[in-house]
């Protein structure tokens, strides 16, 4: 195929080349709300039960911020607003259930996430994530870089890890509530920073 002919069929798959997917779902306000550079994929709202637990720079494997897969982002982050979800990672055992840039929405979290990674179980075993994702398992990216006091990261995931399942929506409309968008944990304010918008924990 010649190149050109490529670039416009890409071209077709987005509105007016802006970085939005055509959607599957109607029109509305919500919709029509959106930044044209929003990431939009198809919207087909499904609420299932999955594990979540989470991971940041200190047990990332190898530590850092290097995802699998980019989509949106180059390496790991987001903010959990629909227009800008942060990466999760699941097992690739999951890859055609939940493609790479799949949305999701954790409900207890009230935010939003895409997929870009994919879960190790070779990771340290300090994190609530560190042993792999097996079945409908999604570990969210919670932040952290080389300047946080790992200790405080790790105790951040494991206070925000649910012992059960929850509800997770999969392929998510962009009118659900958000909220404390941006970096789940922060290392402001010092000493321990601040976990999910509240003072890290203890």
């Amino acid at each position: 195929m010649r190149p050109w002919i490529a670039a416009a069929l890409v071209c077709l798959a987005l509105t007016a080349c802006g970085g939005r997917l055509l959607p599957s779902a109607p029109t509305g306000a919500a919709w029509d709300a959106l930044p044209n550079a929003c990431y939009v994929t198809t919207i087909a709202p499904k609420t299932v039960k999955a594990r979540i637990t989470f991971y940041g720079w200190p047990d990332n494997t190898p530590p850092g911020n290097a995802i699998a897969h980019p989509v949106i982002h180059q390496v790991a982050g987001g903010d959990g607003t629909y227009c800008n979800p942060t990466t999760f990672a699941t097992e690739n055992a999951n890859n055609k259930r939940i493609p790479y840039g799949t949305k999701i929405y954790v409900s207890y979290m009230k935010q939003y996430f895409i997929r870009e990674d994919q879960c190790a179980p070779s990771g340290p075993s300090s994190g609530s994530g560190s042993n792999g994702c097996t079945k409908l398992w999604f570990d969210l990216w919670i932040g952290g870089n080389a300047h946080s006091n790992f200790d405080d990261v790790i105790d951040c995931e494991i206070a925000l890890t649910k012992s059960t399942d929850v509800s997770v929506v999969l392929d998510p409309g962009p009118d659900l509530p958000v909220a404390n968008s941006g970096p789940i944990y922060r290392n402001s304010p010092t000493p321990k920073g601040t976990c999910d918008g509240k003072p890290s924990p203890v």
